[in-house]
C-alpha cells in the first residue's frame, strides 16, 4: 500500500512539474513583442485621418477572464477628434515564432456620454483607466510608472467634457432668449404717410387683425400711434 501511494505522489508531483513547466513556456513565448512601437506605428500609418493629432498616449494592457495569462498590450492615444485603443495580442505558444501581430482597436468619441475615471484592473492589483459608454464598461491597465500618462489623459478628458457641457449650456441659453424673443409682443410706432393696410402688409397680417387687437373701430390711426401688430404667444 505505501508502494502505491508513493507512485500516485510522484505521478502527481510529476504532473504539477509539467503543467508548471508548460506554464512558463507560455508566458515565456508569449512574452509581448515590443508593441509600443508596433501599435503606434499601426496608429499612425492606417487608423489616423488625414488632419487628426494625437495630443497625449500611455501604454495599457487588457487581461480577458478567459485568457488571463495572455495579456493584449497597446495604446490608448487621445487625438482632437477622439480616444482611440491599439493593442496587439502577444505570441501564442502553438503558433510560429514570429507571426505577423493580431491588431485590434477601439474608438471612443469624445462626447459627454463617454465616462473615463481612474479604477483598477486584475482583481484590484493595477490601476486601471475604465471607459463606459452606452452600458459598455472597458478597464484598460496601467503600470505605475506609466500612470502619470494616464492621469493627464484623464485630466484632459474632463477638461473637454467641461467645455462641453459649458457650450451646450450656452446654447441652450441663446435657444431659450431667442424663443422668448420669438414669443414676445410685437409693436409698431405708426410713422408719416402709413395706413394700417401697408402696415398690416409690413408684418403679413391683415387690416381686420390689426383693428381686433388694437380695438379699433375704424382704419383711421395717427402719426407716433402705438400699434400690437403680434400678440404673445
Amino acid at each position: 500500500m505505501p508502494r502505491i501511494v508513493g507512485a500516485l505522489a510522484a505521478q502527481i508531483a510529476l504532473v504539477i512539474v509539467l503543467l508548471l513547466g508548460g506554464l512558463a513556456i507560455h508566458v515565456y513565448r508569449t512574452h509581448p513583442r515590443p508593441a509600443r512601437a508596433l501599435v503606434e506605428r499601426e496608429l499612425r500609418g492606417g487608423i489616423l485621418t488625414e488632419g487628426e493629432h494625437v495630443s497625449r498616449i500611455v501604454t495599457v494592457f487588457r487581461r480577458r477572464p478567459s485568457d488571463y495569462f495572455r495579456a493584449t498590450r497597446g495604446i490608448l492615444a487621445l487625438t482632437d477628434h477622439r480616444l482611440v485603443y491599439v493593442g496587439i495580442a502577444p505570441r501564442d505558444i502553438m503558433g510560429p515564432e514570429d507571426p505577423v501581430p493580431a491588431i485590434e482597436s477601439r474608438d471612443f468619441p469624445l462626447d459627454t456620454t463617454l465616462r473615463a475615471s481612474p479604477g483598477h484592473a486584475l482583481l484590484g492589483a493595477t490601476r486601471a483607466v475604465v471607459l463606459a459608454q452606452g452600458g459598455e464598461r472597458e478597464a484598460f491597465g496601467v503600470a505605475d510608472e506609466d500612470w502619470q500618462d494616464a492621469d493627464a489623459i484623464l485630466r484632459e478628458l474632463e477638461a473637454r467634457h467641461a467645455a462641453q457641457r459649458a457650450e451646450a449650456a450656452r446654447l441652450r441659453r441663446e435657444a431659450a432668449i431667442a424663443d422668448s424673443i420669438a414669443r414676445a409682443p410685437k409693436w409698431h410706432v405708426v410713422a408719416r404717410g402709413q395706413a394700417l393696410s401697408t402696415i398690416a402688409t409690413m408684418y403679413g397680417t391683415t387690416v381686420e387683425q390689426l383693428r381686433a387687437l388694437n380695438n379699433l373701430t375704424s382704419d383711421r390711426i395717427k402719426v407716433g400711434q402705438r400699434l400690437l401688430v403680434k400678440p404673445q404667444t
